[in-house]
C-alpha cells in the first residue's frame, strides 16, 4: 500500500539532489572561468564546488535507480519501507521513515561508494569517466577541508572539463525525466579548446616517438607483462612491446565467463611514447578494449572459482 509513496519520495529526492548538484556545478564552473582570467589565482572553490556537484549528481542517480542504496545503516523499517512497501501494513509508521530519508536524518554513502555503484547501473560509462571519477573523492577532500598544493593547470581543466561532460552525458542518456544542462558559450569555447588540445598533445606525443626511430637511437626491447592490470603491446610507432595500463574485467552469462581488458593507459619505453588516459589513447586509434578470453582459467584459479567447470 506504500509503493505509491516510495514512488514519490524516490522522485523527490533525486530531484532534490540533481538541482543542488546543478548549483554546485554553475558556481563551480563560474568560479573556473573567473580563476582562468586570474592567472589561476584562487582556483579552490572551483574544485570544490565542480567535485561537490558532481558527487551529488551520482547520488542523484543512485537515489533514481536504487534508492535504499543511497543510505547506510538504515534500520529494518526504512529498509523494508524503501525495498518491500507491499508487505507493509498501514499499523507501520512510514511517514516518519520518509521524512527521515527525505531529509538525511540516515547518514548518505561516500561518494566512492556512490561512484561504484554508477558503474553497476552504466558500466559502459565507466572506462570514459573512471580516471577522473577514482581521483575525486580525494581532491574533493582536501579542495573542501584543506589547502589544495601545488595544483597544475592541466589538472583544473581536467575537471571542469570532466564534470561538464559528465553532466551533458547524464542529460543526453536521459537518466532522469526532466534532466537538462545548457552550457553558457564561455564553457562551450573551453570544452572546444580542451579537446583541441587534447588531439594537439597527442600529435605531438605521436610526432616525437616517430622523431626518435628516425634517429636510430632506440632500441628494440621486449617487455613481458600480463597481469590482470596491465599488458603488453606492440608499439604502434616502433613496433617494440610496450605496456598497457588498466584493469580487468569479468562478465558472464549462461555461456560461460568472458574477460575483457579496458586500457587507461600506455607507454613505451624504447620510443618514448606515453599515452596518458582513455581520450588519448582513442585519439591514437590504439584499441581501449582487449579481449582476454584466453586468461579465463587461470582467473578463475585466481579468484577461487573452483567449481568453474560445472557452473555452465
Amino acid at each position: 500500500m506504500y509503493r505509491e509513496e516510495v514512488e514519490k519520495l524516490k522522485e523527490q529526492i533525486s530531484r532534490d539532489l540533481r538541482s543542488s548538484a546543478r548549483s554546485y556545478y554553475k558556481i563551480g564552473i563560474d568560479s573556473f572561468h573567473e580563476s582562468r582570467m586570474r592567472s589561476w589565482a584562487d582556483f579552490q572553490p572551483a574544485i570544490g564546488n565542480l567535485c561537490i556537484g558532481v558527487e551529488l549528481l551520482l547520488k542523484a542517480v543512485v537515489a533514481e535507480k536504487a534508492l535504499a542504496m543511497l543510505y547506510s545503516g538504515l534500520p529494518d523499517e526504512a529498509m523494508l519501507l524503501l525495498c518491500y512497501p507491499d508487505s507493509l501494513t498501514d499499523v507501520h509508521n512510514s511517514l516518519s521513515y520518509a521524512n527521515d530519508l527525505k531529509y538525511f536524518t540516515f547518514k548518505a554513502i561516500e561518494i566512492d561508494k556512490a561512484v561504484s555503484l554508477f558503474y553497476h547501473f552504466y558500466p559502459e560509462l565507466k572506462q570514459e569517466y573512471k580516471s577522473f571519477l577514482s581521483s575525486l573523492s580525494s581532491i574533493r577532500n582536501i579542495s573542501v577541508h584543506a589547502s589544495v598544493p601545488d595544483f597544475q593547470r592541466y589538472e583544473m581543466e581536467s575537471i571542469a572539463y570532466h564534470s561538464t561532460k559528465l553532466f551533458m552525458k547524464l542529460s543526453e542518456i536521459k537518466v532522469f525525466k526532466f534532466f537538462s544542462i545548457a552550457l553558457e558559450k564561455k564553457t562551450e569555447n573551453f570544452i572546444k579548446y580542451y579537446e583541441e588540445e587534447k588531439v594537439k598533445k597527442v600529435k605531438l606525443a605521436l610526432e616525437a616517438a616517430r622523431k626518435k626511430v628516425k634517429s636510430g637511437k632506440i632500441e628494440i626491447c621486449t617487455i613481458y607483462c600480463n597481469d590482470w592490470d596491465s599488458m603488453s603491446q606492440e608499439c604502434p610507432i616502433c613496433g617494440s612491446s610496450g605496456t598497457l595500463v588498466g584493469e580487468t574485467d569479468e562478465s558472464s552469462d549462461e555461456n560461460g565467463i568472458t574477460l575483457t581488458f579496458e586500457c587507461d593507459a600506455f607507454s613505451c619505453e624504447a620510443c618514448g611514447l606515453e599515452l596518458e588516459d582513455y581520450e588519448e589513447l582513442t585519439l591514437a586509434n590504439i584499441d581501449t578494449s582487449i579481449d582476454r578470453d584466453n586468461d579465463v582459467d587461470k582467473w578463475c584459479r585466481e579468484k577461487g572459482y573452483d567449481e568453474y567447470e560445472d557452473m555452465w
